[in-house]
C-alpha cells in the first residue's frame, strides 16, 4: 500500500476509487430518500384515500335520505378534490353507485334474508397527479385505489321497542308508565309521555327505561302534568325530548306492493281469515259471515227459566249472523310478505322470513314463535326467522274463539303468572297497528286485548233431553231499547265466547321478544272500574267503551234464582292480580337493530327518508363495478 500511495499514479487510482464509493453511496442515499418519498406520498394518497371512501359512502347516505329508495341503478357526480402542498400535487376523483337490493349477508348475530329494503352504496377513489387543469390532462392515474361498499337498510319502524303518535286514551285520558313496566331498548313518542310514580315494580315506583327514549313533546308526571322525576332513575338510557316528528303510515304500503295475498282477493267485511303458521308454511281457513237472521225468544220474568212456567211476558225479536268456515290450504310464506283485505286471526310457530298484514283487526289468537327459538327465551341468537305483523287498524290479542274444526272454545292467550316460561300470551314479532280514526278515536290503530270488562253470564244448560242455551235473553229484554241491560250480567255477545259463567279477568303476561308501533296508546291491563271514563249507572254502549257495572269478583258475584249455582268473574287459574288483562314482559328483539321483517312500515321524518346502516366493507379494487371505472 505504501508503494502504491508513494507513486503519482497511485495516488490518482486512490482518488478515482474514493470518488467511485461517494458517487455510489450518493446514488444509494439518493435511492433511499427517493423510496421514503414514494413510500411516503403511496401512504398518504392511500390514508387520504381511505377517508375520502368513507365520506363518500356518508354522501351517498344523505343523498339516499333526500331521495328515498331506489328502484335502478343510479350514480352519483363526480366530485374532485385538490391536495397541494410543496412537494405534492394531488386530484382525488370520488364517485359513488346507489344500487337498490344487495346479495345476503352475514354476521356473528344473523343471517338477513329481507334484501326488498337494503340499499347499497358502492364508492371508488382514484388519484390523479396534478391539480386544476393539469390534473384533467393527465391520463396517468396513481396505482393507488379505493373502492367500498356501505351496506344501508331503510329504517322501520321495528327499530323501535315503542313507538307511539298519541300517549292519549280514545277518552282524551293520558296512559301512564308506572312502576311494573319495565322497557328495553328503543322508545319514541311523537306526544308527551306520561310517566307516574305507583304500582310498584323494583324502582321505588316509577318505571324504567333501559334503551335511549325520545319524545316530540316533553315527559309529564300523573296527575299534575309536571317535569319533577328522577330523570337518570327511569330513563337509564337517556332522554331526548321535543325530538324531530316521526310520520306514522296509514297504509301497510309495501306489503300491499309487493305481498301475497292470504285470503280472498278483495275486501268483503263478511270475510274473516283464520291461519295457523307451521313453520315454512301456513293454513288458512276462511270464515263467511253469514246474513242475519231474525231470532225469536219467548221471555218468563217469573223465575221460572229453564223450562219457563205459564205464558211468556213477552217475545224478545233479534238478528244473529252465522259462519260458515272454509278450507283454502297451505301455502309457503318462507321469504315472504302476505296480506289479507280483511280481517286476520292469527297463531303459530314459524320459520325463515315472514311478515302477514292485514286491511281490519289483526288478532292474535296463541303464540306465535319462532322455529329456531325455544319459547320463553331470546331469539337474539337465532340467524334464520324473523316475523313481522301489520293491522291498518289494530291488533288485539283475543280472549279465546270457537275453533273453526271441532267448534270446542279455546282460551290460548291467557296463562299463570308463575312458571318457566310465564303464561299467557307470546309474540316473537315486530308489530304495528296503523289505523287512523280521524274524528273518532275509537277507529286509531291500537295494541290491546280483547273482552275488557267482563262479566258472568248464564250458561247453556242440559234439563233431561232438552238443552237450554240464551238463557238471559229468555229472561230480559233483549235488545236493550227502553230497558237497560242489567249492569253486573254480560251483555249477549260481547263476550266472544258467551256465555261464560265464570268469564277470566287477569289473564297472566304479554310475553313480547320483539317491538310495538301504535297510532295511540291501547290499554293492556284495566280496572275493575273506570275511573278515567267513568260509568256509574252501568250503561252498556260499547262502541264508547260503556260495559256495565263493576267486574270485581265480588261485585259480579250472584246466586242463579233458578239453576242454584254461582257466577262470578274470576282470575285464569294462577294468574294473579288486581285487575283485568295482562302484565308486561316486554324484551326488544335486538336483532332489529341490524335487520327488519319483511315489508315491514318504513320510517319517515318530515324532511328526510332515514336509513340503518348495515355495514361498511373496503373491497378489491379489481371488483369496482363497470359504472364507476
Amino acid at each position: 500500500m505504501m508503494k502504491i500511495l508513494g507513486k503519482p499514479s497511485g495516488n490518482i487510482s486512490i482518488a478515482m476509487l474514493m470518488m467511485v464509493l461517494a458517487m455510489v453511496s450518493g446514488f444509494t442515499m439518493t435511492s433511499m430518500a427517493l423510496k421514503d418519498i414514494i413510500g411516503f406520498q403511496f401512504e398518504y394518497e392511500s390514508a387520504q384515500a381511505q377517508i375520502l371512501l368513507r365520506s363518500e359512502s356518508l354522501r351517498g347516505q344523505a343523498v339516499l335520505q333526500k331521495i328515498g329508495n331506489v328502484l335502478i341503478e343510479t350514480p352519483t357526480t363526480e366530485r374532485s378534490v385538490e391536495v397541494a402542498g410543496s412537494n405534492l400535487k394531488k386530484t382525488f376523483r370520488i364517485k359513488s353507485l346507489l344500487l337498490p337490493g344487495g346479495s345476503f349477508y352475514s354476521d356473528e348475530t344473523v343471517v338477513a334474508g329481507d334484501q326488498k329494503q337494503v340499499v347499497q352504496v358502492h364508492s371508488r377513489v382514484n388519484t390523479r397527479t396534478g391539480i386544476g387543469q393539469a390534473a384533467m390532462g393527465n391520463q396517468r392515474r396513481s396505482l393507488v385505489r379505493k373502492y367500498g361498499v356501505f351496506t344501508l337498510e331503510t329504517e322501520t319502524f321495528s327499530k323501535f321497542m315503542y313507538f307511539t303518535d298519541m300517549e292519549k286514551d280514545p277518552n282524551n285520558e293520558p296512559v301512564r308508565f308506572y312502576g311494573p313496566d319495565v322497557l328495553y331498548g328503543r322508545v319514541h313518542s311523537n306526544d308527551d309521555i306520561w310517566i307516574r310514580n305507583a304500582g310498584g315494580g323494583s324502582n321505588s315506583g316509577w318505571p324504567t327505561f333501559h334503551g335511549w327514549v325520545s319524545t316530540s313533546g316533553f315527559i309529564r308526571v300523573y296527575p299534575s302534568g309536571g317535569h319533577d322525576f328522577p330523570q337518570d332513575t327511569v330513563f337509564r338510557g337517556g332522554l331526548s325530548e321535543e325530538y324531530p316528528y316521526t310520520v306514522f303510515p296509514e297504509e301497510a304500503t309495501t306489503i300491499r306492493n309487493r305481498g301475497t295475498i292470504l285470503g280472498p282477493a278483495s275486501f268483503d267485511p263478511k270475510k274473516i281469515v283464520f291461519a295457523e303458521i307451521d313453520g315454512p308454511s301456513c293454513s288458512a281457513l276462511v270464515g263467511t259471515i253469514l246474513s242475519p237472521q231474525n231470532v225469536y225468544s219467548d221471555v218468563y220474568t217469573n223465575n221460572s227459566y229453564p223450562p219457563g212456567q205459564g205464558d211468556p211476558a213477552w217475545t224478545n225479536s233479534y238478528r244473529v249472523a252465522d259462519t260458515t268456515w272454509t278450507y283454502i290450504g297451505t301455502s309457503n310464506s318462507a321469504g315472504k310478505s302476505r296480506y289479507t283485505f280483511g280481517k286476520l286471526w292469527l297463531k303459530g310457530n314459524a320459520s325463515g322470513f315472514q311478515t302477514y298484514g292485514c286491511g281490519d283487526t289483526l288478532f292474535v289468537i296463541g303464540d306465535i314463535t319462532l322455529r329456531g327459538t325455544p319459547k320463553g327465551t331470546s331469539p337474539e341468537k337465532n340467524k334464520t326467522d324473523v316475523v313481522g305483523l301489520v293491522s291498518e287498524k289494530s291488533i288485539v290479542i283475543k280472549y279465546g274463539y270457537r275453533h273453526p274444526v271441532d267448534s270446542l272454545r279455546y282460551h290460548e292467550t291467557s296463562g299463570p303468572t308463575t312458571g318457566n316460561p310465564l303464561g299467557g300470551v307470546w309474540i316473537y314479532a315486530a308489530m304495528a297497528a296503523l289505523g287512523k280514526g280521524y274524528d273518532n278515536p275509537y277507529g286509531d290503530g291500537v295494541f290491546t286485548f280483547e273482552y275488557q270488562h267482563p262479566h258472568p253470564s248464564t250458561p247453556d244448560q242440559r234439563i233431561g233431553d232438552q238443552v237450554y242455551t240464551r238463557i238471559d235473553i229468555h229472561r230480559r229484554r233483549f235488545p236493550q231499547i227502553n230497558y237497560s241491560w242489567p249492569p253486573l250480567l254480560d251483555y249477549p255477545w260481547y263476550n266472544p265466547l258467551w256465555p261464560e259463567r265464570a268469564p277470566y279477568l287477569e289473564r297472566g303476561y304479554i310475553n313480547i321478544h320483539g317491538s310495538v308501533s301504535q297510532r295511540r296508546r291501547g290499554f293492556v291491563h284495566r280496572n275493575y272500574i273506570d275511573n278515567d271514563n267513568p260509568n256509574d249507572e252501568g250503561i252498556w254502549n260499547q262502541p264508547l267503551d260503556l260495559c256495565g257495572g263493576d267486574s270485581s269478583p265480588t261485585a259480579t258475584m250472584q246466586q242463579d234464582p233458578v239453576l242454584g249455582f254461582t257466577m262470578a268473574t274470576r282470575h285464569y287459574p294462577g294468574a294473579s292480580g288486581s285487575g283485568i288483562g295482562y302484565q308486561k314482559n316486554y324484551h326488544y328483539d335486538t336483532r332489529f337493530y341490524k335487520i327488519s321483517p319483511i315489508d315491514f312500515p318504513e320510517v319517515n321524518r318530515r324532511d328526510e327518508k332515514p336509513f340503518a346502516i348495515v355495514k361498511w366493507e373496503v373491497r378489491s379494487p379489481r371488483l369496482i363495478p363497470n359504472a364507476l371505472i
